[in-house]
């Protein structure tokens, strides 16, 4: 059964449409799909150096319509070689969202679970965890974003504010999630850019040296909040939206002429 209030359902649903509306102003369409074989299949092909994801990777995770989407943003027009080709519309950004039930992340990490669970794995070496000393015990449904790519051409629009957002509320709808976490490199500018390109809250240490999903050593943060901050973060920018709508549509009021004070 849902936590969700019917109030958090329709705040969701606003979020969403606000999102469609801004892409369609820019001819781009937001889709939804479960199979993640597909995501790797795009990325793949995709231009610009991109990774595929373990934790994402239907051949190495146990991924499935229960547990897992991706979120498409495609062109809205077909372009004249794709109908010529009868290709579909072009993807210019996407990202995956995997839900995890755990009573601890960390033991995911460090048993290996969250990146190779498609069967047991047979060689395991330590992971170090580096995690802060305040860091919360986050456990339950644990919804984790990763393989997220944008077109090169589409790059530096903020489209990974619109998609990132979109994917997080969604999954607090479908799945219940408890937690959203996403796991990147930890440097300065990867910290910088969960906080105010994905919007999420917190951010911690996770690992130091050896990274299991890739082999070498790589030190690595996750950033994360909570269903409550996950709401608020959705009233709160549905409220500044609709406020700058309401300015935006007020009618304009003629500038105030002094009066002429009548000479004697």
């Amino acid at each position: 059964m849902s936590r969700l209030t019917d109030d958090d359902l329709l705040e969701i649903q606003a979020f969403i449409d606000r999102a469609r509306r801004e892409l369609d102003e820019r001819s781009l369409t937001l889709e939804v799909d479960s199979d993640l074989s597909k995501w790797v299949s795009l990325i793949k092909n995709a231009p610009g150096k991109v990774v595929i994801a373990s934790t994402h990777d239907p051949a190495k995770s146990y991924v499935h319509p229960g547990n897992a989407f991706w979120v498409i943003v495609r062109e809205r027009d077909r372009k004249l070689i794709d109908r010529l080709l009868r290709r579909e519309r072009s993807v210019v950004a996407c990202l995956c969202h995997r839900v995890i039930d755990t009573d601890n992340i960390a033991d995911e990490v460090r048993t290996h679970r969250l990146f190779f669970d498609r069967q047991p794995i047979l060689d395991y070496r330590p992971v170090q965890l580096a995690l802060g000393e305040n860091m919360p015990v986050i456990r339950g449904k644990v919804g984790i974003a990763g393989g997220f790519w944008v077109h090169p051409r589409h790059r530096g629009t903020k489209l990974s504010n619109i998609v990132s957002r979109v994917t997080r509320v969604l999954s607090l709808r479908h799945f219940d999630i408890d937690w959203s976490v996403s796991l990147v490199r930890d440097t300065p500018r990867r910290k910088a850019m969960i906080h105010n390109t994905y919007g999420l809250a917190h951010s911690t240490s996770l690992t130091r040296g050896y990274y299991p999903p890739y082999g070498v050593e790589l030190d690595m943060q996750m950033s994360y909040m909570n269903r409550e901050e996950m709401l608020h973060q959705v009233r709160t920018e549905n409220a500044v939206a609709v406020t700058a709508a309401n300015v935006e549509a007020a009618p304009m009021e003629a500038p105030m002429l002094p009066s002429r004070r009548s000479v004697h």
